[in-house]
């Protein structure tokens, strides 16, 4: 339930409200007050982030090596994904990787060179993204947290997100970018911001489309919807379904640039 309210700022700090309205995630004057009110008052942000970095590795130079290190104008992926996670406040990322992966905890290490402490959850088999999160699930225990696949290259404002995730109540929010092609990627249709179905994969016709970037913000709740999988399960297939289905799914749409290690470049 919603109640009117009159108010009156100054001028500056009304410029400064007026500057996060974009009219897609926050909507108007009234719509970016209540989204900054629920981030003042609610617990600080999220400082946490796991990083998915299981999966097949890739044959390169004759060596199997984990997707992250894949390297991409002379820097490993995972170098400018630590990078924008600094650059948004994260104090602590997770990296949940498989047994084959110690080319990439030798060269993240503890995370000291980086100003970022880095520890690692490690996967005897393939669980996929949705598995993995039970492996981290005592080290978030009662926290808002960002996830995020470790094949994407990026730059987004993980505190937009999170003050639309607040405002939203949302269990799970997705970041989504535009894309011409969603053959390789979930695709979701919204109402608002909210997520009414989720698609793993789908062919559509040409023209521009809002695909899953990779990249979540998850509410503590957010293990209640994930039982106890067996076998290789992803979010795309159980979680975020789930979710949409019980309208605790939200969307974060921005403007990239956003580059997938499973596709060519979808932005400039």
């Amino acid at each position: 339930m919603r109640e009117r309210l009159t108010i009156t700022l100054d001028q500056e700090l009304l410029r400064k409200v007026d500057a996060i309205v974009d009219g897609v995630n926050v909507r108007n004057r009234s719509h970016a007050i209540e989204q900054l009110l629920a981030a003042s008052i609610e617990h600080s942000k999220p400082s946490k982030a796991v990083v998915f970095a299981g999966g097949t590795p890739v044959a390169l130079g004759g060596k199997f090596i984990p997707i992250p290190m894949t390297v991409v104008r002379g820097r490993p992926i995972i170098d400018y994904i630590m990078d924008e996670l600094k650059r948004n406040g994260i104090s602590h990322v997770i990296i949940v990787m498989g047994v084959h992966s110690q080319s990439l905890m030798g060269h993240l290490g503890d995370g000291s060179q980086l100003g970022i402490r880095v520890s690692y959850a490690i996967e005897e088999r393939a669980m996929g993204t949705e598995g993995a999160l039970g492996l981290v699930r005592e080290r978030v225990r009662g926290e808002s947290f960002f996830a995020l696949n470790g094949d994407n290259i990026f730059t987004v404002d993980l505190d937009s997100i999170y003050r639309q995730h607040l405002a939203s109540k949302a269990v799970a929010t997705i970041a989504l970018t535009p894309a011409e092609s969603s053959a390789r990627f979930g695709v979701t249709m919204l109402e608002g911001n909210r997520i009414t179905s989720f698609v793993q994969k789908h062919e559509r016709g040409s023209g521009a489309t809002l695909v899953n970037a990779g990249i979540y913000l998850f509410s503590p709740e957010v293990f209640d919807f994930i039982g106890s999988p067996k076998g290789r399960t992803m979010l795309e297939e159980h979680l975020f379904p789930a979710l949409a289905g019980s309208g605790k799914l939200y969307g974060y749409v921005f403007s990239g640039p956003w580059y997938s290690l499973d596709s060519s470049p979808q932005k400039s």
